[in-house]
């Protein structure tokens, strides 16, 4: 009978174990998940963040191309018609003056437009930051309840086996005292 206890003890302290050494290689699957998708993360703005400066970055040099093209363009057309048509020149000095306005107001909405990509690449960074924190939170907070469960289940398998322990010994006692009877 006593031999049969400890077996189930043994065989109850070998599942413990394998229930721990399952946590933590659950634990451990779940933390490289976590880095591999930070790391996607991180990538992905990254690739983000660059390609709007490429885009950004073209549209400035298309926009500095054109004005010159305009400029350009509009001073051969000065240099045409100046002794020639003084009303045509004012005309296009005025042009000239609504380009640079255009362009300068185009180039200002292409700053703002810029600035609110930032923002909202930040704004997306750091709600990412934090749902990341607060899985890993839940992920503490479960690890630590399966612990809480474990040792208490532990705790019971022990007061269940110490009880049938004392029903052991008490039946052998109870035996024993038979057969002295007799």
């Amino acid at each position: 009978m006593y031999r049969a206890l400890e077996e189930e003890k043994v065989f109850r302290d070998q599942c413990y174990e394998q229930r721990e050494k399952e946590l933590k290689r659950l634990e451990q699957k779940i933390a490289e998940k976590v880095e591999r998708i930070v790391q996607s993360k991180s990538e992905i703005e990254r690739r983000l963040l660059s390609l709007i400066e490429d885009k950004a970055n073209e549209l400035k040099n298309a926009i500095l191309k054109e004005g010159n093209t305009r400029v350009e363009v509009t001073n051969y057309m000065k240099d045409c018609l100046e002794n020639d048509l003084p009303k045509l020149q004012e005309a296009i000095r005025a042009e000239i003056g609504e380009k640079e306005e255009a362009n300068t107001e185009l180039a200002s909405k292409l700053e703002e437009e810029i600035s609110n990509m930032r923002e909202m690449i930040s704004n997306s960074k750091k709600t990412r930051e934090e749902t990341e924190e607060a899985t890993l939170e839940m992920l503490k907070d479960m690890v630590t309840k399966m612990k809480t469960e474990i040792t208490n289940e532990k705790k019971e398998r022990e007061v269940t086996e110490e009880t049938l322990l004392g029903l052991l010994e008490n039946t052998c006692t109870k035996l024993t005292n038979i057969n002295t009877e007799k």
